[in-house]
């Protein structure tokens, strides 16, 4: 059952949210290290996230639908679904502040 659970967390989450925020780094000129600095976290954090899932999923699938329904940003989701990103999230924030 992990397994399927981590499949669908890879899925609907993580592979999407990191897709979503390299491609916004990357348009906006951030260096690809920095990018993938949010992405190898992400993927860090997945087993983390498969557990909470499984003990939560009322909470997963609010997650799903704030970030299919873009009522939340990839970051802001990221940040709540893996909460140790916040860094990596934040440095490639000021990163996108100081290019604009």
């Amino acid at each position: 059952m992990e397994s399927f659970i981590a499949a669908l967390v890879s899925l609907l989450i993580l592979n999407p949210i990191q897709g979503a925020i390299t491609s916004q780094l990357s348009a906006l000129g951030i260096p690809r290290d920095r990018a993938e600095k949010v992405a190898t976290c992400a993927r860090a954090a997945a087993p983390t996230i498969v557990t909470r899932v499984g003990e939560n999923p009322g909470w997963a699938v609010v997650q799903v639908v704030r970030f299919w329904t873009g009522a939340a940003t990839p970051d802001a989701v990221l940040v709540e679904i893996a909460p140790q990103c916040a860094g990596a999230v934040e440095t490639a924030k000021r990163a996108i502040g100081r290019s604009a």
